[in-house]
């Protein structure tokens, strides 16, 4: 990484001092002088300018291919990464990993009428893929203040098909620990008839429970970055 980074800035140096006249820069064919009022991210603009001017190195034949290739990867990555980083939540909204998270602990309601909350902020009921999504939510809701006793609302249901658990971006829902909790010692979902909609149950330090989707509940909502 170090190497490629380092041969990445030693190429754009000399690229840059190249006189731009002869066969003409793609760089200045593709990307006119900016507007003062333009907010484009300076960084992605060197980093495109590097992997243009690296381009016309190789059809001069100053650089093989193979070279080309990691330096335009790494070149890539780091434009990504840029792009990411750059990204926000909506005001009232917080940024979590790669998610933006909404708490309504001033809410109570069924899970129907919670997802319609959320869908009506942007979002959904949020999602947990691994554990590290689970660890974030589960720190943002403990430290939101709530009650012991409250109980939130997360995206999972088995209403499609009994005992199917799945989130409501259509993924199955992991089982076991870190992410269900326990009822009188015994794992959950515990299957209970009526008990269809996924609750984090700050009974359980807000594990994952399964509960009746008519109960009243704290909606936590989950977006992806604007």
């Amino acid at each position: 990484m170090r190497v490629v980074a380092a041969f990445v800035w030693a190429v754009a140096g000399a690229a840059w001092a190249v006189e731009e006249g002869g066969v003409g820069s793609l760089y200045d064919q593709h990307f006119p002088p900016l507007h003062p009022n333009c907010t484009q991210s300076l960084t992605d603009l060197l980093l495109l300018r590097q992997e243009l001017q690296l381009r016309e190195l190789k059809e001069a034949g100053e650089v093989s291919a193979g070279i080309l290739k990691e330096i335009l990867t790494e070149i890539r990555s780091l434009l990504a990464r840029n792009r990411t980083s750059a990204a926000s939540c909506p005001s009232n909204f917080r940024k979590f990993g790669e998610t933006c998270l909404h708490l309504a602990k001033d809410t109570d309601l069924t899970w129907e009428a919670a997802r319609l909350f959320c869908q009506d902020l942007g979002g959904d009921l949020a999602v947990f893929l691994d554990a590290n999504a689970l660890a974030d939510a589960l720190a943002y809701t403990k430290g939101s203040g709530l009650p012991p006793t409250a109980n939130v609302w997360a995206g999972g249901s088995d209403l499609s098909a009994e005992g199917e658990w799945r989130w409501v971006s259509g993924e199955a829902m992991p089982r076991g620990t870190p992410f269900w909790g326990d009822f009188n010692y015994i794992r959950e979902p515990v299957g209970t008839p009526g008990e269809n909609c996924a609750i984090l149950h700050g009974l359980d330090g807000f594990l994952i429970h399964d509960a009746p989707c008519a109960w009243k509940c704290k909606p936590l909502c989950q977006m992806t970055y604007v």
